[in-house]
């Protein structure tokens, strides 16, 4: 398992003095297992087993007293450094929707001074959870890590609306199994600032009561095809990693462990 998980707080000092109710303590406050993507004050952990080729960590050069300018790009994405960068400038203007334009399955954070900015996918394959912890803000690409960080409780009301209403996604809402521990909707992003939080939208909703322009289907086809065929090179693109080959059991006996005896058998040898 791997998930990605940040703070974002109102004080400069968060996450490095008085961790889960321990104000005395002064310990840095890390996830275990972590790999750190930057520090404080807003800092960013890599949890679990990331490639070296699925983190990459964009920056544009700032005069120096400006604003620090990144941006994370975690998963497998197919655009190139220059796109990121372009992308990057472009977020810091505001514009969130280049950010999910890029083809392949990944997470972008950004970080824009003390504001940062995770962007959840269009169809909520790769989901964001949040929660409210010591005075500001904790978010992490799994719920599991932050409902053990407050321990929070089960709510009872979203898993009666899970088991009555499994393929209705609106009873849900932006909850989940854990009390406290919300969900960024598709097509979202969660905007931290100083200790506010914010959920807004990035991809433009037509109103239903006015007829959008039609579109040629044939052009839309053409569109979708072009879409899956970049996702898919840049899946097949990225480099490949064999899992590590384990020692082999000797057994109790020189040659007749679980290997040698698949050998004598005739079994292909793994």
């Amino acid at each position: 398992m791997r998930w990605l998980v940040g703070w974002s707080s109102i004080a400069a000092s968060f996450g490095t003095v008085g961790a889960v109710g321990n104000s005395g303590e002064g310990r840095t406050v890390h996830p275990v297992g972590s790999q750190l993507l930057w520090g404080d004050p807003d800092p960013l952990w890599a949890v679990g087993d990331w490639r070296p080729d699925e983190i990459r960590i964009i920056g544009v050069a700032t005069p120096e007293g400006a604003p620090t300018t990144r941006l994370a790009v975690l998963g497998c994405c197919g655009a190139t450094d220059e796109q990121l960068r372009v992308g990057l400038l472009a977020a810091r203007g505001g514009a969130m929707r280049h950010l999910t334009a890029w083809p392949g399955s990944y997470t972008a954070v950004v970080q824009i001074g003390r504001r940062l900015t995770v962007v959840g996918d269009l169809a909520g394959a790769r989901p964001v959870f949040h929660t409210p912890w010591a005075g500001g803000t904790a978010f992490a690409t799994a719920a599991l890590p932050l409902a053990d960080l407050i321990e929070a409780q089960l709510d009872i009301g979203h898993l009666a609306a899970l088991l009555a209403c499994p393929e209705t996604p609106e009873a849900l809402g932006d909850g989940t199994p854990y009390a406290g521990v919300k969900r960024v909707p598709p097509g979202h992003a969660l905007i931290l600032r100083e200790g506010s939080r914010e959920i807004t939208g990035y991809e433009a909703v037509a109103s239903l009561a006015v007829a959008a322009p039609q579109v040629d289907p044939v052009h839309a086809v053409e569109g979708v095809r072009d879409a899956l065929v970049e996702a898919v090179r840049a899946r097949l693109t990225a480099p490949r990693h064999a899992p590590e080959t384990l020692p082999q059991d000797p057994g109790p006996v020189p040659g007749m462990g679980p290997a040698d005896r698949r050998a004598a058998r005739g079994a292909p040898v793994a």
